[in-house]
């Protein structure tokens, strides 16, 4: 292991579920190459090793230093690492969804495709960038100034279903929430197309 600089502790046990994620990301883009964060939570953190490793793979390592029943502490090195130093068993991805995890610890992903279409562009891109960085459980929310119908076949044929609005200013808003066994892989295999 690399040497460490700095390590902070952050204790998230009593923390309101809408701060715990901006303050462990912000006080990760504030470490050093070599930093650490000592994350002290009431449950496994499984869902926040899937979104280190959909968005810094290469640049973590996570190590448990306790495990429950009771406290989790994880320590999350910052630095170049081939390897992230721990891995899901098989079948973990699916059942990553601990039952003591409250929902609100994954806040929804919200992509406004609006400002893309205006300007003449495709949204594709930026819904198979927003899908791929989903982790297991989380929903993404599709802001858009028409009823994304192609979406509701593609993301279903994923494994989400969706719930739909209709904001007074006229936006769509659709609420693509994943069943059990939501898969964003297959979403990117299939592409995307303009209609």
């Amino acid at each position: 292991m690399k040497t460490i600089l700095t390590e902070t502790t952050i204790d998230v046990r009593t923390m309101p579920p809408r701060q715990r994620h901006p303050t462990i990301f912000a006080t990760w883009e504030a470490l050093s190459d070599g930093g650490v964060i000592l994350l002290v939570n009431d449950h496994d953190p499984l869902p926040l090793y899937y979104q280190f490793a959909a968005e810094f793979a290469g640049q973590f390592l996570w190590e448990y230093v306790e495990r429950g029943p009771e406290v989790w502490k994880v320590r999350i090195c910052r630095g170049a690492f081939s390897d992230p130093g721990f891995r899901p068993e098989p079948g973990a991805r699916g059942s990553c969804r601990p039952q003591s995890v409250p929902i609100s610890f994954v806040q929804p992903l919200e992509l406004d495709v609006r400002p893309i279409l205006a300007s003449g562009g495709s949204p594709c891109t930026a819904i198979e960038g927003a899908v791929a960085k989903l982790i297991r459980g989380q929903t993404l929310v599709v802001l858009a100034p028409f009823e994304p119908v192609p979406l509701y076949t593609k993301l279903g044929l994923c494994g989400y279903g969706h719930d739909t609005s209709r904001l007074p200013d006229g936006t769509w808003r659709v609420e693509f929430k994943p069943d059990g066994d939501a898969d964003s892989e297959r979403f990117a295999a299939c592409g995307c197309h303009d209609h």
